[in-house]
């Protein structure tokens, strides 16, 4: 059988075409991605917050409930999981109020008062400026990106997400029986989420994302907690990691204490 010059030209522009493509070639690295033991993933989140020792940052705080809603400029300072100072300022650069935490205790310096409030009056003067009270003992370690009592922490389930991008970790308190699920990163084992559950009952949750470098780590630029009655916003700048910072930072002047 004879073929045509048409014919042979045709086909071969056939193949070409057919050759020419793209080829659809499945992820066979997502599809086969091995889960990394519990151990591994714990051991690299407290390695990633131990690394962590202090920060310096600005921020900008938005704190919104059912019948308030307020916006600061503030400048935070954290010295390892048991030391924070936040200076908030006016438009004007003007220091509004000092808060200090340390050891446990909440101390607060009304500049307008020139006086240092302590015990319940911290409480009541947090809510009627903040509209509500933030206990820093739950919180100050989530400012530095991290999960709170990890040492105390037991991985029950770790698992991989349909699309394959995060980890679903479920983890119990081994001393208070509190209930954390997180979400990390399966690439970068960065944190997303967390969920505290205590008594069956949801306490609040936690959303790290705009990781940035901050020299060789990346650093969560925008922090935001959720509670049943308050979601506190952070969104942070000009962040400074393990520069030091003097442990009178977190005292106020003697003359202001007396």
């Amino acid at each position: 059988m004879r073929i045509s010059l048409y014919q042979f030209v045709v086909g071969c522009l056939l193949v070409f075409v057919v050759s020419c493509q793209p080829k659809i070639i499945p992820d066979l690295i997502d599809a086969n991605r091995a889960i990394p033991s519990a151990p591994y993933i714990l051991s690299k989140l407290k390695a990633r917050q131990s690394t962590i020792r202090d920060i310096k940052a600005f921020i900008r705080t938005n704190i919104s409930g059912e019948s308030f809603n307020q916006s600061f400029r503030q400048a935070l300072l954290i010295k390892g999981h048991d030391a924070l100072r936040v200076d908030t300022y006016s438009l004007f650069r003007q220091v509004l109020g000092s808060l200090i935490y340390k050891g446990g205790e909440t101390l607060m310096y009304d500049p307008r008062e020139k006086k240092i409030i302590i015990g319940e009056e911290v409480r009541e003067t947090m809510r009627r400026v903040l509209g509500t009270y933030i206990d820093f003992r739950q919180y100050i370690v989530v400012f530095l990106g991290g999960v709170p009592n990890i040492a105390h922490l037991q991985v029950k389930i770790v698992r991989l997400n349909s699309d394959k991008k995060v980890y679903q970790i479920e983890m119990i308190n081994k001393t208070t029986g509190e209930k954390i699920d997180i979400k990390v990163d399966a690439n970068t084992l960065l944190l997303k989420s967390l969920l505290l559950i205590r008594d069956d009952r949801e306490v609040y949750r936690v959303y790290w994302s705009d990781y940035k470098k901050v020299e060789s780590l990346s650093f969560a630029h925008k922090v935001v907690i959720k509670s049943r009655k308050k979601t506190v916003l952070l969104k942070y700048s000009d962040v400074m990691i393990n520069q030091g910072i003097a442990s009178d930072a977190f005292s106020f002047a003697a003359e202001l204490m007396n």
